[in-house]
Formats: structure tokens, sequence, C-alpha cells
């Protein structure tokens, strides 16, 4: 095979544009004993695929199968679940509603943040009245 023609495979098998039969042809070129020095490096990555196509699975597979009792018990945990998780959904739907008590605090604790809101814009309007009266003196003289 031309070097050209190598290159341009190379090219092509690194941005996965190539076909089986250009992989193939780049296999056997690199297989050879000789390569071009320039195209050396890409000898070892060709010949560690091609050992790992060559390789196989030895021993049989044989997938788990399943009896019935174990589907069975598979089914019962999963029902126990569902179960165990709806009481603890309605056990916490009982909890949240809260007690008159609770309305009552909550409803105090928004009338408590209004007056300190009331309370805040007084001693603003204070703090003016105050700067006022600083101004005041200081260009009125009292003797």
């Amino acid at each position: 095979m031309e070097l050209k023609q190598v290159r341009k495979y190379i090219d092509l098998y690194l941005e996965g544009n190539t076909s089986l039969a250009q992989e193939q042809a780049l296999f056997v070129y690199f297989s050879q004993e000789q390569v071009d020095e320039s195209l050396v490096h890409y000898k070892s990555y060709f010949a560690a695929l091609a050992q790992q196509r060559e390789q196989r699975f030895s021993r049989n597979f044989n997938p788990i199968k399943t009896s019935k009792s174990l589907q069975l018990k598979r089914y019962a945990a999963i029902a126990a679940a569902a179960i165990a998780g709806v009481f603890v959904l309605q056990q916490t739907a009982i909890n949240s509603q809260p007690t008159p008590e609770k309305i009552a605090y909550e409803e105090f604790k928004a009338n408590m943040y209004l007056v300190a809101e009331q309370l805040n814009k007084g001693k603003q309007g204070v703090a003016y009245i105050e700067t006022f009266n600083q101004t005041t003196y200081k260009y009125l003289k009292t003797e």
C-alpha cells in the first residue's frame, strides 16, 4: 500500500470515518515487519487493537435464573415498602396540621412584626427631628 494512502486511511480512522475494508487494510499494513519510520508509533496501537480483536470470552455465560419463590419475596418486599411509605406519609400529614395555639402564635408574630416596623419608622422620624434641632441651635445662638 502506498504511504500516501496509508496516511489518508489513518486520518480517516482517527476521525471515525473509515470503512471496514479500509480498517482491514490498515491492520494488514501495520502487521508487516517493515513500516515507514514516520508511522512506527501507530504500529503498537494497531498491534494492540488486533490482539484485542482476537480475545474471546471462553467461559460459559449462564444468567441467574430466578425461582418463583424469589420473585414472590421481591413482590412482598415491594408491597411492604409501599405500605410503610403510605403510613409515614399519613403520619406526617396528620402532624402537619397546625393546632389553634400555633395559629395564634403565628398571628401574634405577624402583628409584632408590624408593630416593630411602625416603631422603626417613628424612630427615623425622631432622628430627623433631632437633626433639625441641632441644625437650628447651630444657627440660633442662645445666650
